[in-house]
């Protein structure tokens, strides 16, 4: 047997042996974190998000960035009364679901580890997400 055949199934033994003694809580990081869906109603030319502020508290995001990334991804103006989101607007119940799923892609879930347990820093007019769980620093969308 070559030297390469066997430190490549010396690793692959290490990699079982990390794989079983790993917790099974710590798959899929991402699994945990549960999103309701999006209730919304339209009345004349408004849509109102009813369960608005649910989304950036589970998400621990400030209520208006995470209004504004919706705002711009819409293009279309909104505003926050009483715990809802007011959009000037008909976008369908879809969209919001759409939207939110890019947002946890995008600014939520760390691309190393796949944590949710990050957060956002703006420094010099880029805004970096920062991984709670293994330090990682990347850039966000």
């Amino acid at each position: 047997m070559s030297k390469q055949k066997q430190s490549e199934e010396a690793y692959n033994t290490l990699l079982a042996r990390i794989r079983q003694a790993r917790p099974e809580s710590s798959g899929q990081s991402e699994d945990r974190l549960k999103l309701p869906a999006p209730q919304t109603m339209v009345s004349g030319k408004k849509t109102f998000w009813l369960n608005f502020m649910e989304f950036p508290n589970l998400l621990r995001r400030d209520p208006i960035d995470y209004l504004n990334y919706f705002r711009s991804q819409l293009a279309i103006n909104a505003s926050i009364e009483n715990g809802r989101a007011i959009f000037m607007g008909r976008p369908d119940k879809q969209s919001f679901a759409a939207l939110v799923q890019r947002y946890v892609k995008e600014r939520v879930i760390c691309p190393v580890c796949g944590s949710p347990d990050t957060r956002l820093e703006k420094n010099k007019q880029v805004l970096t997400l920062l991984c709670e769980a293994c330090g990682a620093r990347s850039a966000a969308k």
